[in-house]
């Protein structure tokens, strides 16, 4: 014999307002937009595309463009060459590195909203910061010069990408 009534089954209610669907209280999540996040990253480097719309509010500052001798970065006010007990030319590569943590902060951002951008991404700020570092030696007037950034440039750049690689090439 059945039961005239069925069995009370465990519902969970909501506890948040009534009236209002679970999508309508959760925060709108900027998602990490589909297609070559490596070519993103250098849109946003650039200036090409603007930072997203919540990316002061999330991240505490503005990005603010340069222009150097070889096209305009973005930048991050707050940045710098962040280099173990200040050995080599870390002012140098000051602009370089402002353009590098900017990037870093973006794959923190996506990161931060749940939908975090691939490894081409860290792979494309860490290759721009590489170039910009080359750029920058390359421009220099004598060949001691030259060779003397040029050396910097690689040792920094190798330092940054091992770590990308020990990170796994994912957010900071």
């Amino acid at each position: 014999a059945r039961p005239a009534t069925p069995p009370a089954r465990n519902v969970v209610k909501d506890s948040f307002s009534a009236g209002t669907a679970a999508t309508q209280r959760t925060a709108a999540v900027t998602a990490a937009p589909p297609g070559d996040h490596g070519k993103l990253m250098n849109d946003y480097l650039t200036g090409a595309i603007p930072p997203p719309a919540d990316f002061e509010q999330v991240m505490g500052y503005k990005p603010y463009a340069i222009q150097t001798p070889h096209g305009q970065r973005m930048q991050d006010p707050h940045g710098y060459a962040s280099v173990p007990g200040k050995i080599g030319p870390d002012k140098e590569f000051d602009k370089a590195a402002k353009t590098h943590d900017y990037g870093y902060d973006l794959l923190r951002y996506y990161d931060r909203k749940g939908t975090p951008l691939k490894p081409e991404a860290r792979k494309a700020a860490d290759k721009m910061f590489r170039n910009d570092m080359f750029d920058y030696a390359n421009d220099q007037k004598g060949a001691v010069n030259r060779f003397k950034f040029r050396t910097w440039a690689q040792i920094y750049a190798t330092a940054v990408e091992l770590n990308s690689v020990r990170q796994g090439h994912g957010p900071p």
